[in-house]
């Protein structure tokens, strides 16, 4: 007659007793995501990144888009050409705010049309307020843009992030670079200080003191017109363009990018 090995009751048993200890344990909680997986396009990827949990009274995000190799995006006011990005956020919830920030861009070339935009993946920092902040947020994206590289394609993003209440985010460092790329909005009377505009023909000529070579210009005005800003020596040219009457002055915005910062500032073009 055999014996059963002593050894095998042992292993039965604890198997059992661990078995049973599952069975009854309490569910670990959900770790939180402090991202969305990306909504994939032809050559451009989105993504919602969180920062953390609230901070005084509102939470730090950021859309991400990728891009593949020599492909670009658009900046808000992307000039004679392009499309700017359009992000609705109207389906959150327990949202009452977002503002969305954008990085400075660059000028770029497509086919001999100077656009602003990026050319490789960029953070758009958000700061989204909640109505409760006792409550949980749900963050939910609706986004029109434009991903073009030898061909310009529309593209389209629907996400949602519950935004983390707790825990250490692994995005906090890349949303914290995206919000020091945002340049620094001064004010009018701080922009007369710093800012000359000259009449010159059908341009303006600025100049800028303060701190720091200018670099760029970039310029906004309220549709339909665009401005198209060009180097002239140490200033720059700025020159207004209409798609319909064209007018002889204009409010504008101005992105001023030097050496040391950059920052935003209001303009008056007569």
């Amino acid at each position: 007659m055999t014996t059963p090995k002593p050894k095998m009751r042992v292993f039965f048993a604890c198997t059992a007793t661990l078995a049973a200890a599952l069975a009854f344990a309490p569910a670990r909680a959900a770790e939180p995501a402090f991202a969305t997986a990306p909504a994939k396009g032809t050559v451009s990827a989105v993504r919602l990144l969180s920062a953390g949990p609230l901070e005084g009274a509102a939470y730090r995000a950021g859309v991400e888009i990728s891009l593949a190799p020599k492909t670009a995006t658009y900046w808000r006011q992307p000039g004679e050409a392009g499309s700017p990005p359009v992000f609705d956020f109207s389906k959150s919830i327990n949202v009452a705010k977002v503002e969305t920030a954008f990085p400075t861009p660059k000028h770029l070339d497509e086919a001999g049309t100077i656009v602003a935009g990026y050319d490789e993946t960029v953070i758009f920092p958000l700061k989204v307020t909640p109505k409760d902040p006792k409550a949980p947020v749900t963050l939910a994206l609706d986004l029109d843009y434009a991903a073009c590289g030898k061909i310009c394609l529309p593209a389209k993003a629907g996400l949602s992030l519950a935004l983390p209440q707790s825990g250490a985010s692994p995005f906090a460092s890349v949303i914290n670079a995206a919000e020091k790329r945002v340049p620094v909005k001064i004010s009018g009377a701080e922009a007369a200080k710093r800012l000359s505009l000259k009449k010159d023909g059908d341009s303006w000529r600025l100049s800028v003191t303060g701190p720091g070579r200018v670099q760029d210009v970039f310029a906004e005005v309220a549709d339909p017109l665009f401005i198209e800003s060009k180097r002239e020596g140490a200033n720059f040219a700025l020159t207004l363009f209409s798609t319909g009457p064209k007018p002889k002055s204009a409010n504008a915005t101005l992105t001023i990018i030097t050496e040391r910062e950059a920052f935003e500032a209001p303009a008056h073009l007569e």
